[in-house]
C-alpha cells in the first residue's frame, strides 16, 4: 500500500491520456502473472517445508524489485502539478473524491469476500488441501491475466468511466450467479474463474478513471484510493467468515454482490473521465 500509489501515480505521470489505461494494464498484468507462477510454488513450499518458508523468498524478491527501481526507472520529465500544494483534507471535500473512496471500499470489499471465501469453501466442503488451493489460485491467476489483458485492450478506446461500469456490473452479475453452480465443482470452478476476469478486468479498468478525479493531485488520489481498498480488504474477510459460520455461502454472496452493485452506481453517479 505504501509504494503502489506511487507506482501509479509515476505511471500515470510518463504515459499520455490516450494511453495511460494501457499503461497501468500493463502492471497489473505483471501482478496477475506473478500470481500465477508464484501461487502454486507457494502452496508447495507451504507443504513441504511449512508456512514460514515461502516469506523468505518473497522478501528476497521485494528487495531484488526495490534494486531495479534504484538503478533502472527514469524520473519523470514533469511531474504532477501542484501537488505539493494540494491538500489531502481539501481534496476530500471534493464530491467525486468522496465517491471514488466509496467505490474502492465497496468494491474491494467484495473483493476481500471473494479472497476468502472460495479458500474456506473449496477447503470445507470438497477438501481441498494447500497444494488443491494452490493450483485453484493459479487457475484464478490465469483469470486475471486475462482480464486484466482485455481491460488493457479496451478502457482507452471505450473510455474509463464506461468501461468500469461494464465490468463493475458484470461483476456483480457474476459473483450474484456462483449459487447456480451447487454442488458441481467443475462449474463452480468455471464460475469462480468467470467472476475474477471480470474482477481484475474493473480492478484495472479504475486505475486511471480515479487518476483523472484530481489530475493535480494523482499520487494523494491514488493513496487514498490504497486506504479505500486497504479498509475493503479489512472489512471483507470479517464479513465472509462471521457469515460462513452463521449462515453459510448464500448471505456471504448477496453481501458481495451489492457492494459491486454499490460501486457501479456511485461511479455512474459521480465518477467522470477527466481529460487533461
Amino acid at each position: 500500500n505504501a509504494y503502489l500509489p506511487a507506482q501509479q501515480a509515476y505511471i500515470s505521470d510518463l504515459a499520455p491520456y490516450e494511453r495511460r489505461g494501457r499503461a497501468l494494464a500493463s502492471i497489473d498484468i505483471a501482478f496477475a502473472v506473478s500470481g500465477m507462477v508464484m501461487m502454486p510454488i507457494v502452496g508447495w513450499l507451504i507443504n513441504a517445508y511449512g508456512w514460514r518458508t515461502p516469506f523468505l523468498g518473497l522478501s528476497f524478491l521485494s528487495l531484488v524489485a526495490a534494486l531495479l527501481i534504484w538503478v533502472y526507472l527514469p524520473e519523470t520529465k514533469t511531474r504532477t502539478k501542484k501537488e505539493a500544494s494540494t491538500s489531502m483534507w481539501s481534496l476530500l471535500r471534493r464530491r467525486n473524491i468522496q465517491a471514488s473512496m466509496g467505490v474502492a471500499i465497496s468494491f474491494f470489499t467484495a473483493v476481500g469476500i471473494f479472497m476468502t471465501f472460495w479458500g474456506i469453501w473449496l477447503s470445507e466442503d470438497f477438501g481441498f488441501d494447500a497444494l488443491d488451493l494452490g493450483l485453484m489460485a493459479q487457475q484464478i491467476g490465469f483469470a486475471e491475466l486475462l482480464g486484466a489483458i482485455l481491460a488493457g485492450l479496451v478502457v482507452d478506446r471505450l473510455g474509463k468511466r464506461r468501461t468500469s461500469l461494464i465490468g463493475a456490473i458484470a461483476s456483480a452479475i457474476m459473483f450474484a450467479s456462483i449459487p447456480l453452480a451447487q454442488e458441481n465443482l467443475f462449474l463452480i470452478r468455471i464460475f469462480l474463474v468467470i467472476t475474477v476476469f471480470w474482477i481484475e478486468f474493473t480492478i484495472v479498468s479504475y486505475f486511471p478513471l480515479y487518476g483523472e478525479q484530481a489530475p493535480d493531485a494523482r499520487a494523494t488520489v491514488f493513496s487514498l484510493i490504497a486506504l479505500g481498498n486497504g479498509i475493503g480488504l479489512a472489512i471483507g474477510p470479517v464479513i465472509t467468515t462471521s457469515l460462513w459460520n452463521f449462515f453459510g455461502l448464500g448471505p456471504i454472496i448477496f453481501v458481495a454482490a451489492v457492494s459491486l452493485t454499490l460501486a457501479a452506481g456511485l461511479t455512474w453517479l459521480f465518477l467522470n473521465d477527466v481529460v487533461e
